[in-house]
């Protein structure tokens, strides 16, 4: 049996890492070497704080109830302006161009929707989604996630997916991940009379160190109690605490790290600490009850926690030393009878989700196990014309993109897609702005253009796949760069491509400079969509054809079809003409393209164009299914992103 691939996402917080980590070590204990599991962060590069922004906005405001994609388009790029989207749209293809697993587990909507996009509208992703739903106050933004399974803690949460997500296939109330360690835990025995044993109170300090010692202080008032205070890495606290409480009579023990924190927890009676998700999930699930503590900058991001442990019962708030010591007060009255019953609820949880981690962990091994490998639809090729020494007919575009810039194919991937269609050549031309411009400084920060930092990785990534693209389908792969001068109208608005470039070109020279320098490498200079657009969404770019007799002699072709518009007046002109698809996503391939008879070879095909005689164009038409459904395309393209 064939190793699978288990890839797990995380979004850059603390309760991602800790349910991954513990998931990854269930799994690797459990398959051996059945399962290949990998952990990768996309909340890096600032990441994580535009996920945590996100997150913050969810079930708030005109946000509430909508699908996280229509939010995201909306507040995620429209209005915050942010590179955080496109930035992770990019991380998340990268991920699983290189891992290729069978399963992927993500914990965050927007990671969801990013995996969502990788598929488009094909019925089968080449992989199956886990999404694992980690607090309930996140609910409204997984109602337009696509997965095959949504894991959620309880059956509240789960019915409530069920009836407003009709593109998950599973929901399950699971019960909540923790690490296996922490596993219920019986009722501590009391005894009675002067055999009764004290009420042990385990106190996690994450506070400030005036408001700990005074907590203490008050929970020390009670005669029945003895206290563990635990202070982490603060061992100037533990000092403190030594010092404020000299002579506690054996009442009060103080730790610094503790590596067992599941065993301690077990032998206590009641926990207090502040609302982490993860320590209190922790808590519960060895059934303990807890004093939460709000307050503090981030209790506001807390909330969703704190009703958690109120909507259970199994224990109280608390905002200050004093209203802690009186919610230990009324659990310890008439011998701890308010403190059973937090017990007995906080146990009911504990066994709900007892085993979730593992339970899990099978359902991922499951699911990987169930894939096999799918056997390749045979690959339709166009005939390749004679040798390529000798002239022929050349099929090529000249304007793609991919997830440099706006594109939803890596550049490997759009590689592939032409190189097995038996295109002849291809150019890729991300976008590259005019940084001077307000236009283009607004665009350098939304993650959807190259930068002029991007340029080297750009250019050392082209380099690697023309070898590709030429070893595996001998097609030629000319590296390029659409340059956007993109002004507050129509006729200030410029887009030229610069394709067969071997070198960087600063987007912030004029168009005439840039012209100049494209020419000064070997390049061509194409005039992409200069007239006015039906298809194509955004402004029209009218500026090169208002002074077409200004740049007649800069321009080596002008587009005379751009995707599924056709510019008559190119024609009408006389000038000469080129067509391509300005690729961005799989459905664009139907579009006009150029034909080329000459040499299989760049400078040949160059020439070609600058000559402008043996060119044609052509409506392109992706017939390898002899006409089939779309549907069929979609699922051939998601099993080559398998193989």
């Amino acid at each position: 049996m064939s190793v699978k691939d288990v890839l797990i996402l995380t979004g850059g917080q603390e309760e991602h890492h800790y349910v991954a980590r513990a998931v990854r070590d269930v799994l690797e204990e459990e398959s051996g070497t059945e399962i290949r599991v990998e952990v990768r962060e996309v909340g890096q590069g600032g990441i994580e704080g535009w996920l945590g922004w996100i997150s913050g906005k969810l079930g708030k405001g005109k946000a509430k109830g909508e699908t996280l994609g229509r939010w995201i388009r909306r507040a995620g790029i429209e209005v915050l302006g942010s590179s955080g989207w496109p930035q992770l749209r990019r991380l998340v293809a990268l991920t699983l161009e290189e891992t290729r697993p069978e399963v992927v587990v993500f914990f965050h909507p927007a990671v969801g929707m990013a995996l969502q996009e990788r598929v488009q509208d094909r019925s089968e992703a080449g992989f199956q989604r886990v999404g694992v739903v980690l607090e309930a106050e996140d609910l409204p933004g997984w109602d337009g996630v696509t997965a095959d399974l949504l894991w959620v803690a309880d059956e509240g949460s789960a019915k409530e997916l069920r009836e407003k997500n009709a593109k998950v296939k599973e929901v399950v109330a699971g019960g909540w991940p923790v690490r296996p360690t922490f596993e219920p835990a019986e009722e501590r025995k009391k005894g009675a009379g002067k055999n009764r044993e004290p009420f042990r109170i385990l106190y996690l300090i994450n506070s400030r160190r005036r408001k700990a010692i005074r907590t203490v202080e008050k929970i020390l008032q009670f005669p029945d109690v003895e206290v563990t205070a635990v202070v982490g890495k603060e061992e100037e606290l533990k000092g403190e605490l030594r010092k404020a409480f000299p002579e506690s009579q054996g009442k009060l023990e103080i730790h610094g790290w503790v590596k067992n924190l599941a065993g301690m927890i077990r032998a206590h009676d009641l926990v207090v600490t502040k609302p982490g998700t993860i320590s209190v999930r922790e808590v519960l699930a060895t059934g303990r009850p807890t004093i939460l503590v709000e307050g503090g900058k981030n209790s506001e991001k807390r909330k969703g926690i704190c009703r958690l442990i109120t909507r259970l019962g199994g224990g109280a708030l608390a905002e200050s030393p004093g209203e802690i010591g009186m919610r230990v007060g009324q659990a310890l009255q008439g011998g701890g009878v308010g403190l059973r019953e937090w017990g007995r609820r906080a146990r009911q949880e504990a066994v709900r989700s007892l085993g979730a981690t593992e339970r899990l962990a099978s359902r991922i091994t499951q699911m990987a196990q169930a894939a096999t490998e799918t056997q390749r639809v045979p690959e339709l090729r166009l005939m390749h014309h004679g040798h390529p020494g000798k002239k022929g007919l050349r099929m090529v575009d000249l304007h793609t993109h991919t997830i440099f810039s706006d594109g939803r194919l890596t550049l490997r991937e759009i590689v592939d897609f032409y190189g097995r269609r038996g295109f002849d050549a291809m150019a890729v031309t991300d976008h590259l702005v005019d940084r001077r411009r307000l236009l283009g400084k607004l665009a350098n920060l939304s993650g959807l253009v190259l930068t002029v930092d991007d340029l080297p990785d750009y250019f050392r990534a082209l380099a690697e796949e023309k070898n590709r693209a030429w070893t595996k389908y001998r097609m030629i792969l000319f590296p390029g760069l659409e340059f956007n001068h993109d002004g507050l109208t129509a006729k200030g608005s410029a887009h030229l491509l610069g394709v067969d470039l071997h070198d960087p070109i600063d987007p912030a020279l004029s168009l005439k400079e840039i012209c100049g320098q494209i020419r000064g490498q070997g390049g061509l200079t194409i005039a992409a969509h200069p007239h006015h657009m039906s298809s194509a969404g955004g402004q029209d770019t009218l500026y090169l054809w208002e002074r077409q007799d200004e740049f007649r002699p800069l321009i080596d072709a002008w587009e005379i079809g751009n995707r599924d518009d056709l510019f008559n007046p190119v024609g009408l002109k006389r000038l000469p003409l080129i067509a391509g698809s300005d690729f961005h996503k799989p459905k664009h391939l139907t579009s006009w393209k150029t034909l080329l008879w000459c040499e299989k070879d760049p400078e040949a095909m160059k020439e070609c164009i600058r000559r402008n005689k043996d060119v044609s164009i052509t409506l392109y038409r992706d017939h390898r299914f002899g006409g089939e459904s779309e549907e069929r395309e979609e699922k051939r393209t998601a099993f080559e992103r398998k193989g």
